[in-house]
């Protein structure tokens, strides 16, 4: 079974309170999680019907190391975290993610599966926001009659049944970037998760995990905890600790306790980052609106939906003057609301910059004055010279060199073995000079060779020892489509040679830059689609016209041409070239806003010292009767509605349920 979301799951916080968080459900009665105070308390429904009573009581923290804490993962190679002196990325990650739950766990809670799933996802979504990342529900499949494979009490051979599945089966039917399976089943031994490492993005990522706990806090950590190492996250180790407290019970911990972790510690933000700099995984992108967790237009989500001029969230999120939150038009003289090309509510003007080049093989973008968007992203033409961590040439966007490449599969020391490069269906010999030259002539294109360095990006290699004290290491990958051990196309391999399709070609099978170039009209540059890139204050195709002499009215000269360049075309139609063997992006300049499908309502007045108020927004009027003695206030704000509930601590009566 399938089913539509709803707008019934949110994150929020409890006034007056920096350090607290909340993640609810609110459409069948309120269920989910409120930590203060380092002290976690969960709230569920007594009854089915919205009116029914409430429970609140405070989660039972073990004391010190406990017996019944839970192994995560059983199998962690990994030597221990790695403090990466790299870059923090800050713009925001996308994880589309597509959960599946087999029959044993829908025997166990009926018609309570859905709601269970999307609390913990819920709640999985808040626990990643603080690195950063989104987790984006794009499908829930529960499998109530039987189910669609094996799932067998060995968390390895389900794992594996999981994964053959996921490429054979639901890869086919839904785009998503990760896919966990909940199972009711008990796991043998303590294990209650497993997933493969450096997995994201491939088609082995994903995880199994088992319901292990009454609360699904518990299922909620232990999905997060896998889905962490499908990110390259290792298990925490010594000195790896999370939160002002500075607690060692973070996400990435190899037992599970009774005190479930909410952040990540200091070691996983810099494997995170390690791993997004080397992997460079080639998804986690914004999803489209059909995609998110959002069923339809709804003003205030922080998206311009179809039929808005604007949004810019809630009433109490929303500090854009350029736009109105309670109707998402603009306000009155405005041009605009967002985009890099929106300054002050009006279009900045034609040749302002609006986003820097990233390297020497990217290109700047200008506004153009009639948009507030910035141009797409568009890079130098193929074939420049360029150097990273050694001479190479410019290939969609990147300078592709074998020095870059061992650094990417070996981490940091990693260094090209003298000679070292194995095509992959030939016989030459790791290490060793050969001069056969038809035998070995794509020599370097084929698989890298390696020396030194650290732990492989895949946690996997294979080792060879050559005249007893050269070893060369290759890179080993269960996921054979990625070719991760391949040079990647686009890398020099020799005087005017780049490696396509791993054969070592001759660099005019890009083009020659004259012949293109030569048309943009002395004002500008050809990029890698072998079009026009204009310098400031000029407008495409040709760069022959400047945008502040365009006709009144054309917003896109480039649309205004078309027909006429359909009838004579200057430029010939790009030939096509193979796939990257092993597929790199580089990461947008552009800013982004990790749009919230979650609302949270900033507080607009100080709490009282002596009660907790927590706040979300829903769109509908609701009412709970809870059974502690909450306090319930509606709000009517625009067309949202505010619910506050308000209870004093010394009328609350935790309950400690074993």
């Amino acid at each position: 079974v399938q089913y539509q979301l709803e707008h019934c799951y949110y994150h929020g916080w409890i006034e007056g309170m920096s350090d607290s968080s909340v993640s609810v459900g609110i459409c069948s009665g309120i269920s989910g999680f409120v930590r203060a105070q380092q002290r976690l308390y969960l709230i569920e429904p007594l009854g089915e019907s919205d009116e029914s009573d409430h429970a609140v009581y405070r989660h039972r923290d073990s004391q010190g190391p406990s017996n019944s804490s839970t192994t995560l993962f059983d199998v962690d190679q990994d030597p221990g975290p790695r403090l990466a002196g790299l870059f923090r990325s800050k713009s925001w990650r996308f994880v589309e993610l597509f959960v599946v739950v087999d029959k044993a766990e829908y025997l166990r809670y009926g018609s309570q599966t859905k709601s269970r799933i999307l609390n913990v996802v819920n709640h999985i979504d808040k626990v990643y926001r603080s690195i950063n990342t989104c987790i984006v529900l794009v499908g829930l499949e529960i499998w109530t009659t039987e189910n669609l494979m094996d799932v067998d009490m060995s968390s390895e051979i389900t794992l594996d049944h999981f994964l053959i599945w996921r490429q054979t089966d639901l890869l086919k039917r839904v785009k998503h970037d990760n896919a966990q399976f909940v199972t009711g089943i008990d796991f043998e031994g303590d294990t209650v998760g497993l997933a493969n490492k450096f997995a994201m993005c491939t088609e082995n990522s994903g995880g199994v995990n088992q319901d292990h706990h009454r609360d699904l806090i518990g299922l909620a950590s232990t999905i997060a905890h896998e889905m962490g190492h499908n990110f390259g996250l290792s298990h925490d180790g010594p000195g790896c600790v999370c939160g002002p407290s500075l607690s060692t019970n973070c996400v990435m911990t190899d037992k599970l306790s009774q005190s479930f972790p909410e952040l990540f510690s200091s070691c996983s933000e810099g494997q995170l980052a390690e791993f997004l700099a080397r992997a460079r995984p080639n998804c986690l992108h914004k999803p489209s609106l059909s995609r998110s967790i959002e069923t339809g237009p709804r003003c205030g989500n922080a998206l311009v939906d179809p039929g808005e001029e604007c949004d810019c969230g809630t009433v109490q999120e929303c500090k854009n003057p350029c736009c109105n939150p309670s109707t998402c038009r603009l306000t009155f003289g405005s041009l605009c609301a967002h985009g890099r090309c929106c300054e002050n509510c009006k279009f900045r003007s034609a040749g302002s910059l609006c986003r820097r080049p990233a390297g020497e093989c990217d290109l700047p973008e200008y506004c153009t004055g009639t948009s507030e968007a910035c141009p797409d992203d568009s890079f130098v033409m193929n074939g420049k010279p360029c150097s990273d961590q050694g001479p190479g040439y410019c290939y969609d966007g990147q300078c592709p060199t074998h020095q870059q490449h061992c650094w990417r599969l070996f981490g940091e020391g990693a260094k090209v073995a003298d000679d070292a490069f194995v095509y992959l269906f030939n016989f030459c010999i790791c290490c060793l000079k050969l001069t056969i030259s038809n035998f070995c002539s794509n020599l370097k294109c084929g698989s890298i060779f390696c020396e030194e360095g650290g732990d492989s990006i895949t946690g996997k290699r294979a080792v060879f020892t050559v005249r007893y004290f050269i070893k060369c290491n290759i890179v080993v990958e269960d996921d054979k489509s990625r070719n991760i051990d391949m040079v990647p196309n686009g890398t020099k391999c020799g005087p005017n040679k780049v490696c396509l399709d791993n054969k070592c070609q001759d660099i005019a099978v890009y083009g020659t830059s004259d012949d293109c170039s030569k048309k943009c009209s002395n004002h500008g540059v050809c990029n890698h689609k072998r079009e026009c890139h204009c310098d400031p204050g000029w407008a495409p195709p040709l760069c022959n016209i400047q945008y502040a002499d365009l006709p009144q009215g054309i917003t896109d000269f480039t649309d205004f041409m078309s027909d006429i360049l359909k009838q004579t075309p200057l430029f010939d139609k790009p030939k096509p070239r193979p796939e990257i063997s092993q597929p790199t992006l580089m990461e947008s300049t552009a800013a982004q806003i990790c749009t919230p499908h979650f609302v949270s309502v900033p507080p607009s007045r100080p709490a009282p010292l002596v009660s907790y108020t927590i706040m979300f927004t829903v769109m509908s009027t609701i009412s709970y009767r809870l059974f502690i003695g909450f306090q319930i206030f509606v709000v009517i704000v625009s067309s949202s509605v505010i619910i506050m509930i308000r209870f004093n601590i010394s009328t609350v009566y935790l309950l400690n349920i074993p």
